[in-house]
């Protein structure tokens, strides 16, 4: 697909839908006019680098009103909100995991500090894009006021540094599939998780165990684990953790599904299911007061193996599945957009 092509399906995916077939079809003849016959790809690139960056020319030709932020700083506004919003959000959520499960261990039930800890990450994170959109959004319209007065004032506009657009930008610029793309939700959401297990992982025997009503409310009788013993597993567990941030902003950063990140995937499941693996098959894991429970409540304790064989399996059946769906969402192509405004015009490209 020729520059031309590319360049105008950028300008087009900014602009309202009902308005880019019409100025899509303006843009190819305007630039078609400004190129001799039978151009080349060089020829291109000089028309192209006259233009400017796409984002900008879209800016100039949208009319459809964007409300406190005029056309020409709406894109940049809108691309900081997409970073700003999503990246705030998760370090928030993060903290707030860390600090609520850290210092509320011991003092409540797992079940009592996830339930509250749930409410306080909604709130939170209703809080986190209000207060950032407000603040973006006040900062926006005041460059616009500024921009708009030195403007009518005979002034020069202020001038927002570019990132040096060159038409080179445009030979990636594909259309990436919806099962290869990566959304943004999707490594926040990981992160998030990471947070929420690695907290209870150095609080367990604080939080998870039996509980019996007592005077005060529900009490804990015994831990299910034993602490020292699972922490002695703290270096793998760590590793993994690394490994899954590491691949998390990776997925931020390339928004699709690559060999690479498959295989960086395929390390963080095995190690995952290595760590789960070792943890779960130590005999000395369980708490004795636990197993003493189980025992007199039971009379045996075969169901523990079958509970643990049962969880063992699943936790290595999920990683070999994430594992297959990742290489396949690698290896789905990217193929580039057709323009629909050259089609039945009789253009031979």
């Amino acid at each position: 697909m020729k520059l031309l092509d590319r360049y105008i399906s950028e300008v087009m995916r900014r602009l309202p839908a009902k308005e880019r077939d019409d100025i899509g079809r303006e843009l190819w003849s305007t630039m078609e006019d400004l190129l001799p016959a039978g151009y080349s790809e060089k020829e291109e690139r000089e028309l192209l680098m006259k233009f400017g960056d796409p984002a900008v020319l879209a800016g100039k030709y949208r009319t459809q009103p964007t409300h406190l932020i005029g056309p020409r700083l709406f894109d940049i506004y809108l691309t900081l909100l997409k970073i700003i919003i999503p990246i705030v959000v998760t370090v928030v959520l993060v903290i707030l995991i860390i600090t609520t499960i850290f210092s509320g261990a011991g003092e409540a039930s797992v079940i009592s500090v996830i339930v509250g800890l749930i409410g306080d990450l909604i709130l939170a994170a209703i809080d986190v894009v209000v207060n950032v959109f407000f603040w973006v959004t006040a900062v926006f319209v005041i460059i616009e006021w500024v921009d708009r007065t030195n403007r009518e004032a005979g002034k020069p506009s202020i001038e927002f540094p570019e990132k040096g657009w060159t038409p080179d930008e445009l030979k990636a610029s594909k259309d990436i599939p919806k099962k290869k793309a990566i959304a943004r939700s999707e490594p926040a959401f990981d992160l998030i998780w990471i947070a929420l297990w690695l907290s209870i992982y150095f609080n367990a025997d604080k939080l998870v165990g039996i509980y019996e009503e007592g005077s005060s409310g529900l009490e804990m009788i015994t831990p299910v684990f034993n602490q020292s013993v699972l922490l002695s597993y703290w270096p793998i567990v760590l590793l993994v953790v690394i490994l899954q941030v590491v691949m998390d902003v990776w997925k931020w950063m390339r928004r699709r599904w690559d060999i690479k990140l498959a295989t960086l995937n395929l390390v963080v499941n095995a190690l995952s299911a290595v760590a789960f693996l070792l943890i779960f098959r130590d005999s000395e894991i369980f708490a004795e007061g636990f197993l003493a429970w189980l025992e007199a409540l039971f009379g045996s304790l075969s169901a523990l193996n079958w509970v643990v064989g049962g969880i063992i399996v699943a936790v290595v059946l999920f990683a070999v599945i994430d594992t297959i769906n990742g290489f396949w969402r690698a290896a789905i192509r990217e193929e580039a957009s057709e323009q629909s405004w050259k089609r039945g015009q009789g253009s031979d490209y």
